[in-house]
């Protein structure tokens, strides 16, 4: 009876860890492109004072316009992963602040999509 509690529970287990990496794996990569996408905007507003070329300026703002792209894609991943998380596991508090993060990082990644093509576009001449 044991043996077969055991077998469950490290069935359990191996069943439970694909879902807890896939969650660390969307945290940990939309932390690191919010992280990238402030650095690429003060490098950009860097640029401007420090007087960077043209060309540098508008390969700043096509790197930040992809990045805050992927950035809203994994956001809103990690967002329909945490909503999943809140139906199926017990603690609620670390989901709901999950949740909420993962909702600003997409209103940012928005933000930085619209500034990036704005400036883009400006640049460029209408």
């Amino acid at each position: 009876m044991t043996q077969v509690t055991e077998k469950q529970k490290n069935v359990k287990k191996k069943f439970t860890y694909p879902f807890v990496f896939l969650s660390k794996l969307t945290r940990n990569s939309t932390f690191f492109l919010l992280i990238a996408c402030v650095f690429l905007l003060l490098l950009y507003c860097i640029g401007n004072y420090q007087g960077f070329v043209d060309e540098t300026q508008l390969l700043i703002l096509s790197i930040l316009s992809f990045t805050s792209i992927v950035l809203c894609l994994m956001s809103f991943l990690s967002f329909v992963q945490e909503i999943v998380f809140l139906f199926t596991k017990k603690r609620k508090t670390g989901t709901i602040f999950s949740i909420l993060f993962f909702l600003f990082t997409f209103v940012l990644g928005i933000f930085f999509i619209s500034f990036s093509s704005v400036i883009h576009r400006l640049s460029l001449g209408i």
